[in-house]
């Protein structure tokens, strides 16, 4: 928890001429400033959450002693994760309650306390660029007040956020068209459910930690996750033919400060804690996206009997046309809660496509 701390040092003067006086006088006055950062994951789960530690935290350091501040601030870090100190779902409000003063905050946890921050799951086949969905999230929460309010309501203030490199199919059958899917149960977590919705699959609603076994069990017949988790969690042993649909990158965490906390903190302070996390989310999403892309390109080297398709376009606007409308429905959920659910859609369908997008379907058109 932030606490300030001061310590004094004290210089004896010189003796002036023949007189015996000794003039002291205060050094420095150093505040000492204690972050506790937390999160519910291991490090070695993701990696954004990895370069917490191994970027954010040593980076700040570096910019405090680059711009002389280290002689008038010190920061005592404090490093809690895997859930020593707050679980995966209790971030939010383990922040907001003080228990960390920085946090990792899975925000696909919270649908119902971060609505705004889903708006990447309610439009999929958009783009499997994951920097470009990072700074298209940013742009939102820099001209879209809701996107701040939203963490206003818990006290906490949002410094970053990260996103995982495009959701992908893996597989027990081999799919290299649409219509392959029909009939067959297929896993994913949460709001990419709505991803499967009638398309002629059933949706089982499970999570990462259970599609190796269900896979090969047969429980299922396959599941949608991230490519980059494939090497950790060895899917392709149990789903050997993954497909790249293209369902896209998705923005999924942010890190996330106690308010009273930040307030606290002197400008300069807070000035850099900005910077570097802007610059974790560049740097977490660009190797989010290499590890994604190396994962997939791997699977049949290091995964026996594994093999890899790419679903076309045509394929793709199949699928996505076999939806309904899932980006509209979640805008007027939103805009029922007086939030600015549509006039996010708009914002975030028409800054992909200034940026050079190219969605399968428009969702804020049809």
């Amino acid at each position: 928890m932030y606490k300030v701390a001061v310590k004094s040092g004290l210089v004896a003067g010189a003796v002036l001429l023949a007189t015996s006086t000794v003039f002291t006088s205060p050094v420095f006055a150093q505040q000492e400033i204690n972050l506790t950062v937390a999160a519910g994951q291991p490090t070695r789960a993701m990696r954004p959450l990895a370069m917490v530690e191994t970027f954010f935290v040593p980076e700040v350091d570096k910019r405090m002693a680059a711009a002389g501040l280290d002689k008038k601030y010190k920061i005592n870090w404090k490093q809690a994760y895997a859930g020593s100190l707050l679980k995966p779902t209790f971030v939010l409000q383990g922040v907001s309650d003080g228990i960390a003063d920085i946090g990792f905050e899975p925000t696909i946890f919270h649908p119902d306390k971060l609505p705004l921050e889903q708006i990447s799951f309610a439009t999929p086949f958009v783009t499997s660029d994951v920097v470009l969905v990072g700074k298209t999230i940013d742009k939102l929460h820099a001209t879209v007040p809701a996107y701040k309010a939203q963490y206003d309501k818990f006290g906490v203030v949002r410094l970053a956020g990260s996103s995982f490199d495009s959701y992908e199919l893996f597989t027990t059958f081999p799919v290299k068209k649409f219509e392959d899917i029909k009939g067959k149960k297929l896993s994913t977590a949460g709001a990419a459910l709505q991803w499967i919705r009638d398309t002629g699959a059933t949706p089982v609603d499970s999570n990462m930690t259970l599609y190796y076994n269900n896979a090969k069990t047969g429980v299922i017949d396959g599941f949608i996750i991230f490519p980059s988790a494939n090497p950790g969690m060895k899917y392709s042993e149990a789903a050997p033919y993954v497909t790249k649909v293209g369902f896209g990158a998705q923005y999924a965490a942010a890190l996330i400060i106690n308010k009273g906390v930040y307030d606290k903190l002197p400008p300069e302070v807070r000035k850099i804690l900005h910077e570097v996390a802007t610059d974790w989310t560049a740097a977490a999403d660009k190797i989010q996206q290499e590890a994604g892309d190396t994962a997939f390109d791997t699977a049949p080297k290091n995964f026996a009997g594994a093999q890899n398709f790419v679903l076309p376009r045509d394929e793709q606007v199949k699928w996505a046309n076999a939806l309904p409308n899932i980006a509209k429905e979640w805008a007027a959920r939103i805009d029922k809660q007086s939030l600015p659910g549509s006039q996010a859609l708009t914002a975030y369908m028409e800054e992909m496509r200034k940026a050079g997008a190219k969605p399968v379907r428009d969702w804020d058109k049809k």
